[in-house]
């Protein structure tokens, strides 16, 4: 993707989260290490605090609301008794690698289609022109381990074959869209916990950093006019689903009528987008208007599939 209206930022998360706490700190955050999340404590209905083990010894913390940003195998929500588990999800596998000879650092590369990632993409994010993380993220018909399509996909780029493997690391990313139900009397989920994630993409950054900021002032205001009930911090989600809302709701439509394209159709489809049509689906913006514009330059088949999505 190219564009003269914007510019591209590839993140650092290891630099972005150490940054985080320490700024989070200086507001006056205790940050604990090593510290780890084992149970919630409930008054009736209410979560009241939480319960945790530190250093191999049990402690509990009582709190006013809390905050479940635990990811998506989140404790604080399934120890509260919501849902636990997403009907939807990636898997994914990452090398960094070092040792390469790329020859243009500034290009981010995606690779869709069942012989790379079925389900999902491959990427490739260079750290620099020796450096790069290499990954994949695959969902419903992978027949395999990510890894072993991490492995294949490595295997059969040159630049990628004998490289090092300097770090090796893989998660889940929920792709089924925000749960129901994120809120409780004294509780906010928010992040991958609360399954806030675009579904194109797997980019959950954005929303965690802007749920946390929604969630925060909602529960400091609640806990000023001495009201944490669900209504009250529910209020977050009313106002992050103003923005985020509809555009997660449309990547995952989008995301299930791409899982209705085989290899071919992707070529295909590939050939009559543009930048701004990429941008659009992946992001869950203005899609309606774009696959419009998609279909009148599309094939049969593929005109077909979309105007599936449409109806």
């Amino acid at each position: 993707l190219t564009s003269n209206n914007w510019t591209g930022y590839t993140l650092d998360r290891e630099v972005f989260d150490r940054t985080l706490t320490e700024n989070a700190v200086k507001a006056g955050a205790k940050l604990m290490t090593e510290t780890r999340a084992t149970d919630v404590i409930k008054n009736g209905k209410k979560i009241v605090g939480v319960k945790a083990v530190m250093n191999g010894e049990e402690i509990e913390f009582n709190a006013k609301v809390v905050i479940g940003a635990d990811g998506h195998w989140s404790i604080i929500r399934r120890r509260a008794g919501l849902q636990r588990y997403f009907p939807d999800y990636v898997t994914c596998a990452q090398y960094l690698l070092g040792g390469l000879d790329l020859e243009d650092p500034t290009v981010n590369e995606f690779y869709m289609g069942m012989n790379y990632a079925p389900g999902g993409y491959a990427w490739v994010f260079p750290k620099s022109k020796s450096v790069a993380n290499v990954g994949l993220g695959v969902r419903l018909k992978h027949t395999k381990a990510p890894i072993e399509y991490l492995k294949d996909f490595c295997d059969n780029d040159p630049r990628f074959r004998n490289a090092k493997i300097l770090r090796r690391n893989g998660g889940i990313c929920p792709v089924s869209g925000t749960l129901d139900k994120i809120t409780m009397d004294g509780l906010m989920l928010i992040g991958d916990a609360a399954g806030m994630l675009v579904p194109m993409t797997g980019a959950g950054i954005h929303t965690g950093i802007e749920s946390g900021k929604m969630a925060g002032k909602v529960a400091a205001e609640a806990v000023v006019q001495g009201d944490v009930s669900e209504k009250k911090l529910n209020e977050f989600r009313v106002e992050f689903d103003k923005y985020w809302g509809k555009r997660i709701k449309e990547s995952g439509k989008v995301l299930e009528m791409l899982d209705k394209f085989n290899d071919d159709d992707l070529n295909t489809f590939a050939d009559v987008i543009n930048n701004d049509d990429v941008l659009a689906l992946a992001n869950g913006e203005n899609v309606a208007a774009a696959l419009a514009g998609i279909v009148k330059r599309s094939p049969g088949k593929l005109m077909q599939l979309i105007r599936a999505y449409m109806r």
